[in-house]
Order: C-alpha cells, then structure tokens, then sequence
C-alpha cells in the first residue's frame, strides 16, 4: 500500500501546474504546491531486501539525504525538484585518482495508478516500500558529470517477456503488466524522436531529459517530456493530461565519497552505496489548469476536426479532415522538432469530409524515421495538429 503524503494548500487531490525553467534558479519552485518533506539523516543500505533484512541498515551518505520533493506539469511535460543534506549528483572521478563513482536522481511513477501494475520499490533496495510502479524519469551521474537523461520501464516478469518489450520498444510501444526491478528497459531519446537503449555508467547520452544542479549541489531539478514515456498498443499515451499518476522520489550513489566511506578509511577507493527515497506522492492528477478544457478539444474548434488511421501505423495512414465551408487549405507533416517534412496538399476543398494518404516519406521521397510526427492543417485562419506515431 501506498503511504499518504503531505499536501500544501491541496486537500485532498494532489495536482498543480507552475511554469519551470530548467536553469539552476529554482525560485520557480517556490509556487509549486506539491510538496513532500522526508526526515534528515535517514539514508541507509542498499542490500538490505537482496539480504533478507525486514528494513535498511542506516548509512551516512549526506549527498543522497532527501530534505523535500516537489513535482508539477504543464500540457507537455513532467517536473520533478529535490532537496538535500549534501550535494546532488557528486561522484567521485578517475580525474582525481578516485574510482569513477555513480549517482541517480530518480523519480519512478505509477503511470496507470494501478498496483498490480509495476514492481514493488524494496525490490530495489528502497524504502519505504510502496508498489505500482511502472515507469521511471532518471538522472544519471557518472565519474563526476551528467551522464544520461533516460527513461525506464518496469513491466517484465521474465526474459521472454522483456526479449518482446524490446521490439514493442523500438516501435514506440509501452504494454505496463507486472514487472521486478531486475528485468527492465532504459532508454534515451532525442529531439528527432529516435532512441538508444542504455545501460548504467554507459556512453554520455543526455537527450530530451534535463536536469540542473544548484550552485552549492544541495537543489536539482529534472524535466521529462511526457511523449517520451511513448505510446500503448492502441496508440493512447502512456503518460497524459487527465491521468491519475502517484510518484516516488529517490536519491541512490555508489558512495566513494560518503561519510561512511572516509570514516572507513577507503580514500574513493571503495562503494559503499547509500540512498533514501521519500514517501510518495500519491494521485497526482495531471489536470490542465490553466485553461480547463481538454487538448483534444481545443484542436477542433468551430466544427474543424482532423484524425488519422490506423495510428499508430507502417508504412502509410489516411489522415481525415473535416470542413465547414470551401476553404484554401495547407496539409503538411511535421516532425516531433517543428520542421515540416512533407506538403500534402495545398488548395481549395469544399466542405466535408476529406481523406488524403501519407506513405511515409518525406518531400524527398526518403523513407521517414519511426517516431512521433504531426499532421498540420491549415484552414483560413485556424491551424490544427494531430499527433500520429510511426512503427517501423
């Protein structure tokens, strides 16, 4: 079961939606009601449940102590904000002599607000445990720097079944079932919308994930686009406005520079891990506050009305449109950076019903990527976007 939290000026619906900047000021945050505070000088272990212990083993590791957690959103994107004893994302570098140390700002959330769902998070040596979780927005630190922006899916059981995730992956699909810690994906995307598999303490891939440390270590903020959490079979978004998400924080390092590891004399020569997570967040609606009407509708307005099928698709979709009147419109493709790849169509239709294929390409005739793109219709003097999700 998941654990309440504590709400500034919420009640009982956690939600709230303040404009961020990832940019190391974090006065931004200050508005930001959601907030959950966590006890100083409580970070432990990370064996304790692979050891068979009923809870952690008490650790001193001041970088990793969380202090608060915030999280808002706008129409787009997710936001998480941590406070610590020590300093956020330090590791101990071969620069230095030392061993090439790491450190993980995690945020994991329960997209489906289901527990059967997801993985327990003491299967991961974290507490308090609390279960559910599906998907992660993660940062990683490695041999003294920023090393990856990533996400992270727990819904495998076996290795058949995360053999079959992979492929759902590269065609930009999420199926959440139940899942361990240990068998899981990670990836990195990109602003074009392709994506790399990574693995811990691997090549420097940032991505569209962002992050910013205060100057004195002890604030970090993260950003997550919500597209790069990807799309169910049916080509619904896995994360999107409307939902009921809960949401735990963690801090997690390896520990080289860790009290415990200098009062045991190991000099960055040794890990002694160390994290602490916060109690969760529990039913964060992802509301649009500040304009109250869903983004569906507000693509269709005054009867005009754009979808496509099958979406997602490969190779080709119809994209269907609807007119009021005669009017000159422009029909173009857009990738997920705003550069429109393709014109369809450009003239006068009459109104009604109209349906015009895209095969896939480009203007060039250059088979496009898989990834996420947009169908831009423009009618007069309004403009529609439809989202529609490549699979190949």
């Amino acid at each position: 079961m998941k654990r309440l939290l504590f709400l500034l000026a919420l009640g009982t619906v956690a939600s709230a939606q303040v404009a961020i900047t990832i940019d190391g000021n974090f006065d931004d945050w200050l508005d930001v009601p959601t907030v959950m505070t966590d006890l100083a000088h409580d970070e432990h272990d990370t064996d304790w449940f692979g050891d068979g212990l009923p809870e952690p083993v008490p650790r001193k590791y001041a970088d990793v102590d969380i202090l608060e957690a915030r999280f808002t959103h706008d129409r787009e994107n997710l936001y998480g904000y941590v406070k610590a004893r020590g300093s956020v994302g330090r590791t101990s570098s071969d620069v230095d002599g030392d061993k090439k140390g790491r450190y993980y700002f995690i945020i994991t959330i329960d997209v489906d607000n289901n527990d059967e769902t997801g993985y327990p998070l003491q299967q991961g040596n974290y507490w308090p445990n609390s279960t559910g979780y599906d998907m992660n927005m993660e940062i990683e630190f490695y041999n003294g720097t920023f090393n990856t922006g990533h996400y992270i899916h727990h819904g495998f059981l076996s290795e058949a079944a995360l053999t079959q995730g992979r492929v759902d992956l590269h065609n930009r699909i999420i199926r959440l079932a139940p899942g361990n810690y240990d068998d899981y994906l990670q990836w990195v995307v990109f602003e074009d919308s392709s994506i790399i598999e990574v693995e811990d303490k691997g090549p420097v891939y940032q991505g569209i994930v962002e992050v910013a440390v205060s100057p004195d270590g002890h604030q970090a903020e993260m950003k997550a686009p919500m597209w790069g959490f990807f799309w169910d079979e049916n080509g619904e978004p896995i994360v999107k406005l409307g939902a009921t998400i809960d949401i735990s924080f963690s801090l997690e390092g390896s520990g080289e520079l860790s009290e415990s590891a200098v009062e045991a004399g190991y000099d960055g020569t040794k890990s002694v891990w160390g994290s602490d997570t916060a109690e969760p967040i529990q039913g964060y609606v992802l509301q649009d506050l500040w304009t109250g009407v869903n983004t569906d509708a507000a693509a269709k307005p005054d009867g005009y009305a754009m979808q496509n099928f099958p979406n997602p698709f490969n190779p080709t979709t119809q994209i269907e449109f609807t007119l009021t009147g005669r009017e000159f419109i422009h029909l173009a493709i857009y990738n997920s950076r705003g550069q429109q790849i393709r014109l369809l169509q450009s003239g006068f239709f009459d109104s009604g019903v109209h349906s015009v294929t895209w095969d896939g390409r480009d203007d060039r005739g250059w088979t496009a990527n898989s990834g996420l793109y947009f169908a831009s219709l423009v009618a007069g003097d309004r403009r529609i976007l439809h989202k529609m999700l490549l699979v190949r």
